[in-house]
């Protein structure tokens, strides 16, 4: 899978973006589905990759088993990242005429009901989530989103400082969609090691019992959820 983050540096045995905490002209789009039939997804979605105009599409797209996520019908995502706002123009205009996205969407259809449609811009991001095997996610309502930014950098370099997090983390402000307005996500390099990172995040910790302190009034978390990669494509 494409890299999002391309410039790389080694700090606190954490692999970080130079110029981490820039918002970056980065745009992912969320597509839940429920799904009848997983091999039938991936094997549509091999199918359309490969094609040529899957091949030029300039996007890239991983597909996100949902290992919990509360009461939510959808069992899978396809996250589909795209490299700026030039990108999105380019898609549209590339799937518009392409029959073999006609095709996808027609074997899609025939194993999965849609659930979710939204697109959401990078805020800011830590370390490189493609080297991760699982995540917590976290759709939030957000007020006031630069203050909230500001607390959630203050408690994230005093983790990494602490050794508390060491894989990928980030936040996201939902551009299109509805039900959250910013959706934060921890990579774990697999659930052994996302469930110890969790595990850190109590009121025992108190740098992230100032954290939650500091944006109580300013954030309501709407839902969490776990979800694992399943398969990446360029």
């Amino acid at each position: 899978m494409k890299k999002i983050l391309l410039t790389l540096l080694i700090s606190s045995g954490l692999v970080f973006a130079d110029g981490h905490g820039m918002e970056k002209d980065t745009y992912y789009a969320y597509f839940g589905m429920t799904v009848s039939n997983p091999p039938a997804v991936v094997a549509a979605m091999d199918k359309f990759m490969a094609s040529e105009c899957g091949q030029t599409a300039p996007f890239s797209v991983a597909l996100m088993g949902e290992a919990f996520n509360g009461h939510e019908p959808q069992t899978h995502t396809f996250v589909v990242t795209y490299e700026g706002a030039q990108a999105l123009n380019d898609t549209f205009a590339t799937l518009s005429t392409c029959p073999e996205y006609g095709t996808f969407l027609t074997e899609l259809s025939a194993v999965s009901v849609a659930t979710e449609q939204t697109l959401v811009k990078s805020v800011y991001e830590a370390g490189d989530w493609t080297q991760d095997n699982a995540f917590a996610v976290f759709e939030i309502n957000v007020r006031n989103e630069a203050s909230y930014v500001d607390a959630y950098k203050k408690f994230t370099d005093a983790a990494i400082a602490n050794g508390q997090l060491t894989r990928s983390f980030g936040v996201e402000r939902v551009v299109a969609g509805d039900d959250y307005t910013h959706f934060a996500f921890i990579g774990g390099s697999d659930m052994a090691n996302l469930m110890a990172t969790m595990d850190l995040l109590n009121m025992d910790n108190a740098d992230f019992a100032e954290f939650q302190n500091s944006v109580r009034r300013n954030r309501s978390i709407v839902r969490r959820g776990i979800v694992t990669p399943i398969k990446a494509w360029d």
